[in-house]
């Protein structure tokens, strides 16, 4: 189910608010990263690797880089609005 609020903005002009639109950037760690399936086998990474997932408000995951402003750019490219989980 889609629900969509339209507002005015400071310029009075109507914007419309999406909730599907929402994505959430999750910084994740590597092990959770190989459960997710976005680790190859095969690929060998530091244990240390950091990887920010960039996630549907159902839980899929969208893409994933290895920089939080990289996972920002990404959603606001694709007309989402990210937030941040930690």
């Amino acid at each position: 189910m889609t629900v969509r609020k339209e507002f005015d903005d400071a310029d009075n002009e109507q914007m419309t608010f999406d909730p599907s639109r929402i994505t959430y950037i999750k910084p994740t760690g590597l092990e959770e990263a190989k459960k997710l399936g976005i680790v190859p086998k095969g690929i060998k990474l530091p244990k240390e690797t950091m990887l920010y997932v960039l996630h549907a408000m159902d839980g899929s995951v969208l893409g994933f880089t290895d920089a939080w402003d990289s996972a920002y750019g990404a959603a606001v490219q694709n007309d989402m609005t990210p937030v941040s989980v930690h």
